[in-house]
């Protein structure tokens, strides 16, 4: 619909302000993002002993598979005793599965963890 028309419409007094807006400028469905298939971990404890961080490295060397790290949500789910509800699982799952290019670095004292989403 052209501008004109709009405005046209406005003056009559047929459509308000709103339904003229939603005419001129309609939303658009977001896409989904690029689906992720594999998440890359790198954990390193720097209070623990070298061999500790060798077993990190070596443990997760190759990517895991999507499919293993919702599993592994899955399972987590049915067995974390949260007492704050915030947690949603579901959401997470599903944030996961389609945020590939994401990057999370988690810096503390206890260790270092860097995921990369593939």
């Amino acid at each position: 619909m052209k501008y004109d028309e709009v405005l046209e419409k406005i003056e009559s007094g047929s459509i308000s302000a709103e339904e003229a807006f939603d005419e001129l400028f309609p939303i658009k469905k977001a896409k989904p993002g690029k689906r992720a298939t594999f998440i890359k971990m790198n954990v390193q404890v720097p209070d623990e002993s070298k061999g500790l961080n060798t077993f990190l490295k070596i443990l997760f060397a190759l990517p895991i598979p999507m499919v293993f790290a919702r599993l592994g949500l899955r399972l987590g789910k049915r067995f974390a005793k949260l007492e704050d509800e915030d947690v949603d699982f579901d959401q997470i799952m599903q944030l996961l599965k389609y945020s590939r290019h994401t990057k999370i670095q988690v810096e503390s004292e206890e260790a270092v963890v860097d995921i990369k989403i593939i």
